[in-house]
């Protein structure tokens, strides 16, 4: 464990040099450096009035005057109406609470989550040590080492979060536990994943689903369970028609504000809405600091922060006004056209295919992006060749594992469909998809029989 941790902490470092670095150039940038900046406005607060601070950290007894008063600059903490949860503002509070004895220094922060995130792959290989066949040594340090699991809960953002609490409920379920201790640790794993990643304990709810039919049916248990829950899915997105409609249109929503990020340009503030303007656009405007302005007639379009209302197109004409750039960002490197839903159920059910390409193959050699896309090439062959490698070489599944086996798959599905559907930036697929990727791994390392022949 010493060992695994001062690995974990040396990739951590190694985080810091590629968001500083490389996409940086020489300040930690993108939400790294978000989550760093604001969290430090927050924890001042606590100097300037801890009454004030423990409302904005608790979130009870707060409200928007106090979000106007010290928070008024920052661009992560609030989401607006679209959020199920701000896991923004979450993690934004942990990086608070680190700063009391990190003084700002970043490396501290880094330190402290991956101490969480190597309690989480504790409890993975304790969960996994008695389903697979493998040597203990050859499980932790395949779970240790793997390379995107290791680089992404090595770094300061929700992952190793997210992580601790996916490992809490793998543990639950598959660990062998007694019922009391099923039930902390799934109160822990899930909490922690409402918290920092809402939409990792969605993708599992048909799990919790087919699980529920399953242990209620007396014969057939498997067949009927995997049935059921396709039924009932489906039932229910045929009568709860106004449900329905208002899933795609937040799938649709999503999907063009990240096209819009991923494709660059630049949201200014303009008191009750946002004007939204295209990188093309960018030679009619002035930007100054942090502010711009008109110097040609433009059509942008009008944006509710965070809102579900369609953005508006509007006419603007130069008047000298100038207004606060909220966001900024050039076009991404690896960025990549996505069949848009428009609020179609038909066409969101017709991008199955791609969304599934996306998240689980992606990126390929012609895509575009940095020379970091090839190692996650190479990573995705070499984990696709393993589990071809254990389905040739499986142990026979008992009836308790293929109910973990299907779980999984099921999982991975549906959460796959989730960041296909909305995501058009390779570097974000990959880093959003590692529940998945882990649960690949997963589902490769239950089924191999390792006593068939000595594996190096």
């Amino acid at each position: 464990m010493p060992i695994a941790f001062a690995i974990k902490v040396a990739v951590g470092f190694y985080f810091l040099y590629i968001y500083t670095e490389v996409y940086g150039k020489g300040t930690l940038s993108a939400d790294a450096g978000a989550f760093m900046a604001e969290s430090k406005v927050l924890n001042e607060v606590f100097y300037n009035n801890p009454i004030d601070y423990f409302r904005l950290l608790s979130g009870i007894g707060y409200n928007q005057d106090l979000i106007l008063q010290y928070l008024s600059e920052t661009s992560h903490w609030d989401a607006g109406a679209q959020a199920i949860i701000s896991d923004n503002r979450n993690i934004i509070r942990v990086h608070s609470l680190i700063h009391f004895i990190s003084f700002g220094n970043t490396e501290i922060h880094v330190i402290i989550m991956n101490f969480i995130s190597l309690l989480g792959m504790k409890q993975l290989y304790l969960a996994l040590k008695n389903r697979t066949s493998l040597k203990s040594t050859y499980l932790f340090l395949i779970l240790l080492l793997f390379p995107s699991l290791l680089f992404w809960t090595s770094s300061i953002l929700k992952e190793p979060l997210m992580f601790l609490g996916f490992a809490f409920v793998v543990r639950a379920f598959v660990g062998g536990l007694n019922l009391r201790k099923q039930i902390v640790f799934s109160i822990l794993g899930l909490t922690l994943l409402i918290l920092f990643k809402p939409y990792v304990l969605i993708s599992m709810l048909p799990v919790f689903l087919f699980i529920g039919i399953y242990r209620l049916l007396p014969n057939f248990k498997i067949i009927g369970a995997t049935l059921g829950t396709l039924l009932l899915l489906c039932i229910t997105t045929l009568i709860f028609n106004d449900t329905r409609d208002k899933i795609v249109h937040l799938f649709s929503r999503k999907q063009f504000d990240f096209k819009n990020v991923g494709k660059g340009g630049i949201h200014a503030n303009s008191d009750s809405c946002f004007y939204f303007f295209k990188p093309s656009q960018i030679e009619s405007l002035s930007i100054t600091g942090d502010s711009v302005e008109l110097i040609k007639p433009i059509h942008a379009s009008i944006l509710q922060h965070g809102a579900m209302t369609e953005p508006k197109p509007v006419y603007l004409e130069p008047t000298g006004k100038k207004w606060h750039i909220y966001f900024i960002n050039t076009k991404s490197d690896g960025y990549i056209e996505l069949t848009m839903i428009n609020d179609s159920f038909g066409q969101m059910i017709r991008n199955i295919p791609e969304a599934l390409i996306n998240t689980l193959f992606r990126p390929f050699p012609t895509d575009p992006g940095s020379w970091l896309k090839y190692p996650i090439m190479i990573e995705s062959l070499l984990l696709y060749i393993f589990i071809v490698f254990a389905i040739v070489r499986r142990k026979k599944i008992t009836h308790e594992k293929q109910v973990i086996l299907i779980s999984l798959l099921i999982f991975i599905l549906t959460l796959s469909l989730f960041i296909g559907w909305v995501t058009p930036v390779i570097g974000a697929i990959v880093r959003y998809r590692i529940p998945v990727t882990l649960s690949l791994l997963i589902l490769g390392l239950i089924i191999l029989d390792t006593s068939k022949k000595k594996l190096s």
